[in-house]
């Protein structure tokens, strides 16, 4: 592979501790901000609004995850600088072109009810805003500026909470709010986004450069990574198409409901992700191994902690946490969140771990590993929900993660092995 002819300038770089703060802030306050939304919707609508909106979302997340091909990773951990960044948004843009043309492909076999049809829909041409947001996302993450990253995302997250929920509560339309929604992220891609990576980009640096030979390159180079995004989506929601089919959209809401208190986990590990990955990729590159092995052992003890600590703290507090949050209904369903919290810590030292992987550019080896964990996933919800009920959706879950969580140990220690030879 041939490297850009780019001179980096030398610059002092931000401490991960800083880093990790800024990153965990505008993923906490964004997160905080999609549980309102959907806590908006369980308070003034009922849990089959909520199955419709977490619906949309299900069936739009794989197929723009797989079209994202994680070009934010491959700009994170490009420690080499191979890639312009006007090629990674230019082919974000085709493929997210594509993903939406998908949408309107599937959207009718995904559900015969046209209202929910709709929803899905105008929650993928949010999708499209997000997307490009993303991708910006990953020249800020490279140059370390994750606080630009956090501010993006907090303009995004108040503002759709705010509009959303007010849309909500005056017409009633889950519709008008997602395009309220909508609205909402792309002025901040346009007042804020785009201007702020103009600031970063050198004089010669454009967003569009549309050139086949370097866009087939990353294509090649990222599509095992929008494999393992589809697929990771894929593990979260297949329990929720068969939570649907079998038992309705009541419970897959109330299921998606409780699976989204656990997302102050998910965010932290983000936010750890996000701020440790670029590091990560410079120390393998450097073959500084003692500290690659020493970062990635203690980022993936935290999940070791989550399940030790969190399990027990769920059955305790459960019933009144999620009586009080939602609605007493909810409030019957603490081994569920036991359940998710558990599959949390396990996904925690997965996800850990085969950051560690991306960091070394060992895309490809993820794919078996998290394909493995879907399978786990799909034959485990389609046998434990009919038994089970929706607590056989969480057990299933529970079991897709700690296959992820051993894969990723088995593909860290070949990496390893592979830098140390």
């Amino acid at each position: 592979m041939s490297t850009i002819d780019i001179e980096p300038s030398v610059k002092a770089l931000p401490s991960l501790r800083m880093n990790f703060a800024w990153a965990f802030a505008g993923n906490m306050l964004y997160g905080a901000c999609q549980w309102g939304m959907l806590s908006a919707l369980a308070k003034l609508g009922d849990a089959s609004i909520v199955g419709q909106f977490t619906f949309g979302l299900a069936v739009s997340a794989p197929i723009f995850l797989f079209t994202s091909l994680q070009l934010r990773s491959v700009q994170a951990t490009d420690a080499r600088l191979q890639h312009r960044f006007g090629d990674c948004f230019t082919l974000r843009l085709l493929t997210t072109a594509l993903a939406l043309c998908v949408i309107f492909v599937v959207a009718p076999f995904a559900t015969r009810s046209a209202p929910v049809r709709v929803i899905v829909l105008l929650i993928s041409v949010s999708k499209c805003v997000e997307c490009m947001s993303d991708v910006i996302a990953g020249l800020f993450q490279r140059e370390e500026r994750l606080d630009r990253v956090a501010t993006s995302l907090i303009l995004r997250g108040a503002g759709s909470v705010l509009v959303f929920s007010l849309t909500f509560a005056y017409f009633r339309s889950l519709a008008l709010s997602v395009v309220a929604m909508s609205g909402v992220w792309l002025a901040v891609l346009f007042f804020y986004d785009i201007p702020s990576a103009r600031a970063l980009l050198g004089a010669n640096d454009r967003f569009f450069h549309f050139d086949r030979r370097e866009l087939r390159r990353l294509i090649m180079l990222s599509l095992p990574l929008g494999w393992v995004a589809t697929i990771v989506s894929l593990t979260v929601n297949v329990p929720r198409y068969i939570l649907q089919h079998d038992l309705g959209l009541a419970d897959q809401g109330i299921f998606a409901s409780l699976s989204y208190l656990i997302v102050a986990i998910n965010l932290v590990v983000l936010a750890l992700t996000q701020s440790a990955i670029t590091r990560l990729s410079v120390m393998y590159a450097d073959g500084d191994m003692q500290r690659f092995k020493a970062l990635l052992t203690k980022l993936s003890l935290l999940g070791v902690l989550v399940s030790v600590a969190g399990v027990p703290l769920a059955l305790l507090i459960g019933r009144p946490l999620l009586t009080l949050i939602y609605r007493p209904e909810y409030g019957n369903h603490v081994v569920l969140l036991a359940l998710l919290v558990g599959a949390a810590g396990l996904s925690t030292v997965g996800s850990f771990l085969l950051c560690g992987a991306s960091a070394a550019r060992a895309f490809r080896a993820q794919v078996p590993v998290y394909t493995f964990g879907l399978l786990l996933a799909a034959v485990g919800s389609a046998l434990l929900v009919p038994r089970y009920g929706i607590n056989g959706a969480g057990m299933a879950l529970l079991l897709s993660a700690a296959s992820i969580a051993l894969g990723g140990l088995l593909v860290v220690r070949n990496v390893l092995n592979f830098q140390l030879n």
